[in-house]
């Protein structure tokens, strides 16, 4: 075995694991079923669409389902444990059936999250090498809802770095990302800043793929763009302006300061590196929401 497939997976990262138990059990529980099997998402996800829509009308300024891939994922998932599969008829119940038994017999299905063909972030899901997108429709609305493919041919692959994940959000959301020389003490796990077009500004990455992967290379993907010119000066005035005032971080001068200091966290931290385990990152979770909380307040004032 390769040290890359002995390699834990990090949260949500698009790769299967033990690639031929998988596949064997793929072929045998999951492909003889896809029509099932596409009966039973496409009836979770049709279900599931008012809710969700009442919850969340618009995201971002975009009509639901646009930009709600998360959300449909996580709410599929939640509905794919709590089923009662009695409830179930037909094709539906032949599908779930399928499921479960590919999932008795040992296969792995988890949540994955990256890059979409070099177009777009995107969350779906990875049964054995089955590829399944429950929020096919969440970027162009006239696809179909729900896609199923083999993840060879999905075209999901890991966000490799900051730089990677830059690039995709210039893509994507048409954003302008900067790095993080302005909350220093963040900068490790989360060091850039973005401004998304309709949205406003934004600490980067809230993603557990993204704050696993830096922390598991001992910060080196964020010292990468960390090391970068300093953040663009009227970025700096913008977000010291908005978050300088409540107090809540101390906040460096300038932005050269701010790339001195955002640095030496990054060696710090990694020479003492705490193990990343749940409560660090619930707490890191709740540093990122604060901040993001008050970015977007002080838009909508």
């Amino acid at each position: 075995m390769s040290m890359m497939s002995a390699r834990p997976l990090l949260p949500n990262e698009p790769r299967v694991i033990d690639t031929p138990r998988q596949q064997a059990l793929t072929e045998q529980h999951l492909l003889p079923t896809l029509g099932p099997l596409m009966t039973l998402m496409q009836g979770i996800r049709a279900s599931l669409d008012p809710v969700l829509r009442a919850a969340q009308p618009f995201k971002w300024g975009k009509p639901y389902p646009l930009g709600q891939c998360l959300e449909i994922s996580l709410a599929v998932k939640r509905r794919l444990r709590e089923i009662n599969p009695v409830t179930l008829s037909g094709e539906a119940a032949q599908g779930h059936a399928a499921l479960a038994a590919f999932l008795a017999a040992g296969g792995h299905m988890h949540q994955v999250w990256g890059d979409l063909r070099g177009a777009y972030f995107q969350n779906a899901f990875l049964a054995g090498t089955l590829y399944i997108d429950v929020s096919n429709d969440t970027v162009v609305p006239t696809k179909p809802p729900v896609e199923m493919l083999p993840f060879e041919q999905a075209g999901l692959t890991p966000v490799a770095d900051f730089a990677h994940y830059t690039r995709l959000a210039n893509r994507y959301w048409h954003a302008q990302v900067v790095p993080n020389h302005l909350l220093p003490e963040l900068a490790p796990h989360y060091p850039l800043f973005a401004h998304i077009p309709g949205v406003g500004w934004r600490l980067e990455a809230d993603s557990g793929y993204m704050v696993a992967l830096t922390h598991t290379q001992g910060f080196s993907p964020s010292r990468a763009v960390l090391a970068a010119e300093p953040m663009d000066a009227a970025a700096f005035a913008t977000l010291a302006h908005t978050l300088g005032p409540l107090g809540r971080w101390p906040l460096p001068r300038h932005a050269t300061q701010g790339r001195e200091l955002a640095l030496q966290r990054c060696a710090a931290a990694a020479l003492g590196a705490q193990p990343l385990d749940a409560t660090l990152r619930a707490d890191l979770g709740r540093r990122i929401a604060a901040v993001n909380a008050c970015l977007s307040s002080a838009r909508t004032l």
